[in-house]
């Protein structure tokens, strides 16, 4: 049977619970298409959209509180100066994994 997630922006807590269920986590597990605004399919599950950018954001960057400082607190200036936080909630994650998958592709510095 399939894991689901709520479809809802995710508080602090949760978000810091998400994150450490990032590291280690099944390749088969990485985000493949958002499903509406708030969660993306993997080919093992659905997961919230904040998982699908916390992992592509921790394949750039290994250390879970820096992956989270930048989530939380950096504006993207390519991205209106908003966080990946504010982005998601906005539904915008689609927009973010673009974004990440651009840095790691060497598109962006």
């Amino acid at each position: 049977m399939a894991v689901t997630y709520p479809i809802h922006p995710v508080s602090p807590r949760a978000l810091r619970a998400l994150l450490l269920e990032v590291h280690g986590d099944d390749p088969r597990d990485e985000p493949i298409a958002p499903l509406g605004e708030y969660g993306y399919s993997t080919m093992l599950r659905t997961i919230p959209a904040a998982l699908a950018v916390l992992r592509v954001a921790a394949g750039l960057e290994p250390e879970p509180e820096w992956v989270m400082d930048w989530y939380r607190h950096t504006r993207i200036a390519e991205l209106g100066h908003l966080t990946a936080e504010q982005l998601v909630a906005m539904g915008r994650a689609p927009v973010v994994i673009a974004f990440l998958h651009a840095i790691r592709d060497g598109a962006r510095g």
